[in-house]
C-alpha cells in the first residue's frame, strides 16, 4: 500500500469512527514520575491517532503536539483536545523537529507500520529529538498479538505481514533490544490491553537516549 493510500484508509477510518471525545488511556499514568523529571519542552505524541494520549497529557499540563499523517485524525484532536497542537506529516521523512527540543516522545501503536529499515530511521530520528536524556514511552505489537494480525497474510521480512492490503511490523524482544540498542532501556514488558474490542497483546517500553 502506498503512503498516499495508507494515510486514504485512515482519513476514511477516523471520519467514520464519530467516537465523539476520546477516553483517556491511563497506562501513562505510571510514567508520571519519569515524564516529571525529564527536561522542560512539549510532549510529541507521534501517531496520535484519535488522541486518548494527547487527552490524557493535555489534562495533566503538559504542552502536546499530536502528529498523524491522516488530516482527520488531527481534526478530532483540534475538535476534541484544543489546548494540543497538531502537526500532519509522514514520520518516514523525518520528524520535523531541531534536535533535542522534546521533552519526551510518545509512540503508541505507531511504530509497527514500516520495514525495518524505515522503523531504524525513525528511531534514530525520534532519539534525535528528544537527545540525551530524553524519554519514550511506546507500546507497539507482539508476535503474539494474535486476535489483530500476528502471522496473517504474506511476510515480506521478518514478522512483518501485508494482510488485505495493509502491512503491519510484530515484534519479538530480540528486534526491540535490537531496535534501541545503544539506548538506557528501562521498562520492556509484555501485557495486555483493552481498548478494543478483544485484548491485544503488546509489548511496553520506556527508554533513555543515552
Amino acid at each position: 500500500m502506498t503512503k498516499r493510500s495508507e494515510a486514504e484508509y485512515w482519513n476514511e477510518v477516523f471520519a467514520d469512527l464519530k467516537l465523539g471525545k476520546p477516553q483517556a488511556d491511563c497506562w501513562l499514568e505510571k510514567y508520571e514520575p519519569r515524564l516529571a523529571s525529564t527536561q522542560d519542552g512539549p510532549v510529541i505524541d507521534l501517531g496520535c491517532g484519535y488522541g486518548c494520549d494527547s487527552l490524557f497529557l493535555t489534562e495533566r499540563g503538559y504542552r502536546v503536539i499530536a502528529c498523524d499523517f491522516s488530516s482527520e485524525a488531527l481534526a478530532n484532536i483540534r475538535k476534541y483536545v484544543p489546548d494540543a497542537e497538531t502537526n500532519l506529516f509522514d514520520m518516514t521523512g523525518g520528524l520535523p523537529f531541531p534536535d533535542g527540543s522534546a521533552r519526551a516522545v510518545v509512540a503508541d501503536l505507531s511504530l509497527h507500520y514500516f520495514r525495518w529499515g524505515d522503523t531504524v530511521s525513525i528511531v534514530s530520528e525520534i532519539a534525535r529529538v528528544i537527545s540525551t536524556g530524553g524519554l519514550l514511552l511506546a507500546r507497539l505489537n507482539s508476535t503474539r498479538d494474535i486476535h489483530y494480525g500476528a502471522r496473517q497474510g504474506i511476510q515480506l521480512e521478518p514478522r512483518y505481514y501485508e494482510h488485505e492490503g495493509r502491512r503491519k511490523r510484530f515484534f519479538d524482544e530480540a528486534d526491540l533490544r535490537r531496535l534501541f540498542d545503544g539506548w538506557e532501556i528501562n521498562v520492556l514488558t509484555e501485557t495486555d490491553m483493552h481498548r478494543y474490542g478483544k485484548p491485544k497483546i503488546c509489548w511496553e517500553l520506556a527508554a533513555y537516549v543515552r
